[in-house]
């Protein structure tokens, strides 16, 4: 396993993980995500290579799913196995969704519904990502917090860039089942976050999970970052962690 993250931490020294990914086949897609609310997401038109799915997939891979949210929570990608083609192309449809106002606790409310559906017995995470303060539906958060210890759901929690309430992303992570918060500045130190989670602790047998990324699609997010914007840092790290984990259930 040591040696598996050697290799994949060389991903994200300058290069973009795109381009270690054999080209595969455009998918269709065969569903449209929606929203609860009953509102049809935009009509994805970017389509990303990804590596194929190995001829016998692992019974036990891993699922990941996508949530973005900003005036209100969005499904961006339901929770899928890695080697899901549109898994890859809708995480780099991030920056597309950017909205002005952050509402946290529609992000978590969206990212516990996709997690209902979950088999017994596989472990399930969420991981909020928010770069500022929560100014819709606050009241909320407390009953959602609530709700992730009562189903035994992770939440681990990411304060990206400066400018984030520290406070409240601690007590969101510290109010639910072993989550934590982590403090995140760029791309090397996210994709590391994400990634060393993946990482089973000594002499334990490693669970299958099921995580889900609500991330913060408010206006701030296109603010600089490394040359870049800070949605676009995001979508690489999910880039990585999307390759690490089609590397590890290979």
């Amino acid at each position: 396993m040591v040696n598996l993250f050697t290799r994949f931490s060389r991903l994200f020294t300058g290069h973009h993980p795109a381009t270690h990914l054999p080209v595969a086949h455009e998918s269709e897609l065969t569903r449209k995500d929606t929203r609860l609310q009953g509102q049809p997401s935009r009509q994805l038109q970017r389509r990303l290579p990804s590596l194929q799915a190995p001829a016998t997939a692992s019974p036990k891979a891993d699922r990941i799913g996508l949530i973005g949210f900003h005036e209100h929570g969005f499904v961006i990608a339901r929770p899928a196995e890695p080697f899901a083609p549109w898994l890859v192309e809708r995480s780099q449809t991030l920056h597309r969704r950017l909205g002005g106002r952050t509402n946290i606790a529609d992000g978590l409310r969206q990212a516990l519904y996709l997690l209902e559906t979950t088999p017994p017995g596989i472990y399930r995470k969420i991981w909020l990502l928010s770069d500022g303060q929560p100014n819709v539906e606050i009241e909320a958060l407390g009953p959602l917090v609530a709700a992730c210890r009562q189903s035994r759901v992770n939440l681990n929690t990411i304060g990206f860039g400066d400018a984030y309430d520290e406070l409240l992303l601690r007590r969101l992570a510290n109010a639910t089942h072993r989550g934590k918060f982590v403090p995140v500045q760029g791309l090397r130190e996210l994709t590391r976050t994400l990634v060393e989670a993946n990482l089973p602790a000594r002499n334990s047998p490693r669970r299958s999970e099921s995580a889900v990324l609500a991330i913060d699609c408010s206006g701030s997010m296109a603010e600089p970052m490394e040359g870049r914007t800070k949605i676009a840092v995001v979508e690489e790290a999910i880039l990585h962690l999307i390759h690490y984990k089609q590397r590890l259930f290979s």
